[in-house]
């Protein structure tokens, strides 16, 4: 199924989420290249994080209080990088490579990239094609995250337009793609449609959605690819004693389903923010 396909389940709406934040922990480090944090996601046993920085080539490890492990975080000969995932079986990273449009593979035990794939070198690139201009416009590839139920990687495109597209798990074909519009709830009062932009994306293997932070936007959209609508948009909110701003630049996020956690990075200010998730009954 590719672009356009109109087989879509009609799902139940669950019931609303909210937010609490809980902590916030400073994450820069400047001595480790530390500098513009731009991807989130939890290792396999959900003790600890890894996330990159677009001017760094490295990938960082991070404890749940946004420490940096520096015996476990590694350089790679890869720069540009804006979007981390980790494998089903949490042996292997996934990254992103905005320039090139390309997902790479990097192993975790030998710290060596395994595989690197442009989607223009992946079946049914043609598909979606015309999304990718042929100078690029720097709306290219964000955000990274891996459907644990069947190993499928979804990556998502910045913006003009903003494009969720699933690839086979082998990173050989691309098996289906949706445009992010007002069409299929992707809305905000403060922004306008043509300036949403989408960056970090988690998947919830609980609820079988996919969670996707937007910038510009400032807010959580939590989708659900099966009936391609968002469930709801949650805005990332932070601050205290009656007095709340939002969160600049969030551009990666991960999802605890388990512990009831999300975790969510803010480029510009070099922030690590926790949330509780609560559900309304």
């Amino acid at each position: 199924m590719l672009e356009g396909d109109s087989g879509r389940n009609v799902a139940t709406k669950p019931a609303p989420l909210t937010l609490t934040l809980i902590a916030q922990h400073r994450i820069l480090d400047c001595a480790a290249g530390l500098n513009e944090p731009s991807g989130l996601t939890l290792n396999a046993d959900g003790s600890a994080l890894y996330t990159v920085s677009d001017d760094t080539k490295a990938i960082f490890k991070l404890d749940l209080k946004g420490r940096l492990c520096v015996s476990e975080s590694f350089f790679i000969g890869v720069d540009d990088l804006e979007g981390i995932a980790i494998s089903t079986d949490g042996s292997r990273l996934f990254l992103v490579q905005e320039e090139a449009n390309a997902i790479l593979l990097v192993d975790l035990e030998s710290r060596r990239e395994v595989s690197r794939r442009p989607l223009e070198g992946m079946n049914n690139y043609h598909s979606i094609r015309h999304y990718f201009p042929d100078i690029p416009d720097n709306k290219g590839l964000e955000g990274i995250t891996v459907n644990t139920r069947n190993n499928h990687v979804f990556v998502v495109k910045e913006g003009r337009p903003g494009l969720l597209i699933e690839v086979s798990a082998d990173l050989q074909t691309i098996l289906n793609t949706r445009v992010l519009s007002a069409d299929n709830g992707f809305v905000h009062a403060s922004v306008k449609a043509k300036k949403l932009d989408f960056s970090g994306l988690s998947y919830d293997s609980i609820r079988d959605t996919i969670w996707i932070t937007s910038d510009q936007g400032q807010c959580l959209f939590h989708y659900d690819w099966n009936s391609d609508q968002v469930l709801q948009a949650i805005d990332l909110k932070t601050g205290n004693g009656g007095k709340f701003k939002r969160i600049r630049k969030s551009e990666g996020v991960a999802i605890d389903p388990v512990h009831k956690r999300m975790y969510v990075v803010s480029e510009q200010d070099q922030m690590l923010y926790v949330y509780e998730i609560h559900q309304k009954e």
